[in-house]
């Protein structure tokens, strides 16, 4: 007798990379006194370098617990929390106007916000188009329950279009040979996936790319769909970021088309909070999304939480970001010294968690079966990175290395990276 349901069958069936990984991980974890010799994440994106910073202020926090914490909020979420994100993202992003309370939605998590923006954009069987590699989660959100199809528009380590100078380096142009190539095959292209500032590869998007990808998506009356959680994790000086809230009205061509998603879990280093946001100008988009928004609540102590934290613009702007910014600074170089030392090619990219190197040299057999042995072989010995497939990249032998942990665990980690490259290289030469 079969138990599960056609669809039930198919989320068990897929296969995501990124929680695989960190699973394996979990499961005999690094501990420097009680298990030195479990494994190291380098795989998940989180960032574990200020959380002295955040339990020092959250500790400070005086919220009690009221009445109307017992009962349903509002599932759009609660006024305090919309009108201290909107003031806040207002700041950070740099809008030229005061961002509208009544545009944002809170749901718990960035990656149910990109899922409830498909549910309302796409039927099951339309697609969405992403520049590749890609956040490996975006797959899931936009897939496994939705039932979108997502389209990869694949970019390369070498340039491999006119006026690319810089490895993976998106252009306008491929988007428009991979949407004219799907759409002869009568595939359905409802939206575009953008990640800015970018993951796995750190790139922080010029305002010219922004503007073309808003007109290619207004050219086709395309959604794009753009989420901005590294925003404040551009931790190289001098950089200018361009988030589209930034950008004029008159520079947006299709504004009810362009969605916005930001979260907690990368910028603020809270991924356990379990908060994102949504912000559109779309009524419909937003009165879709919000009538099933209740399933996906945050508890009204932590949207109280949140927005006694979010109005500390002092402590964002003097205390955390900037001690945030320098100790990533400081793992990025310690994690890029080691990859140098090794002789490892990696992307120096300004933003971001991650470093993404090119490990090429130890793999023989450049195949998917090639970058999987050396991934479960690298698990095997004490650390975990995340292979190029987990980004749905189609070039094999690049690996997501996440610096923002410990110092003390990059290096031991760093060192198991150089030890197991080197034997894997070896043995599989004399096979």
């Amino acid at each position: 007798m079969a138990f599960l349901s056609c669809r039930g069958e198919n989320i068990l069936r897929y296969v995501y990379l990124l929680s695989a990984g960190a699973r394996a991980s979990n499961v005999n974890k690094y501990d420097s006194i009680s298990n030195p010799t479990g494994c190291i994440n380098m795989g998940t994106s989180e960032n574990r370098l200020v959380f002295d910073l955040l339990k020092d202020r959250m500790n400070k926090l005086s919220v009690k617990w009221e009445d109307d914490m017992y009962t349903y909020p509002d599932y759009q979420g609660i006024p305090e929390l919309r009108q201290a994100v909107a003031e806040f993202l207002t700041d950070q992003a740099k809008s030229p106007e005061p961002l509208d309370p009544k545009n944002i939605t809170i749901m718990n998590g960035g990656g149910i916000c990109i899922e409830a923006l498909t549910f309302a954009i796409c039927d099951p069987g339309d697609a969405m188009m992403v520049a590749s590699p890609y956040y490996g989660g975006f797959d899931r959100d936009a897939v496994l329950r939705p039932e979108a199809k997502v389209i990869p528009v694949h970019f390369h380590s070498e340039p491999d279009e006119p006026g690319q100078t810089e490895p993976f380096q998106i252009t306008q142009s491929k988007f428009e040979s991979v949407y004219q190539e799907e759409t002869a095959k009568g595939v359905k292209i409802r939206a575009v996936f953008f990640m800015n500032p970018n993951n796995p590869l750190g790139d922080v998007p010029s305002k010219q790319l922004l503007l073309d990808m808003l007109h290619f998506c207004h050219r086709h009356s395309l959604h794009l769909i753009v989420n901005e959680v590294y925003m404040n994790s551009i931790f190289k000086e001098g950089v200018k970021f361009h988030s589209f809230l930034s950008l004029k009205p008159e520079e947006v061509p299709d504004p009810e088309r362009v969605h916005f998603v930001w979260a907690g879990s990368k910028d603020l280093t809270m991924s356990g909070m379990r908060f994102g946001v949504i912000h559109t100008l779309n009524s419909s988009i937003s009165s879709c999304i919000n009538r099933f928004t209740y399933f996906h609540l945050i508890p009204v102590y932590i949207q109280r939480v949140m927005a006694h934290l979010f109005s500390d613009k002092d402590w964002w702007n003097n205390v955390f970001f900037p001690t945030n910014l320098k100790r990533l600074r400081e793992a990025h170089k310690l994690t890029t010294d080691a990859l140098d030392e090794m002789g490892i090619p990696y992307l120096n990219r300004p933003s971001g968690l991650y470093v993404y190197a090119d490990l090429k040299k130890f793999i023989p057999s450049l195949t998917e079966a090639g970058e999987l042995a050396l991934f479960h072989r690298l698990i095997d010995d004490g650390v975990y990175i995340s292979p190029s497939l987990a980004f749905f990249s189609d070039e094999r032998g690049w690996f997501r290395i996440i610096f923002s942990r410990p110092p003390d665990e990059v290096k031991v980690a760093m060192a198991r990276l150089a030890r197991t490259c080197q034997a894997f290289l070896e043995e599989n030469r004399q096979l």
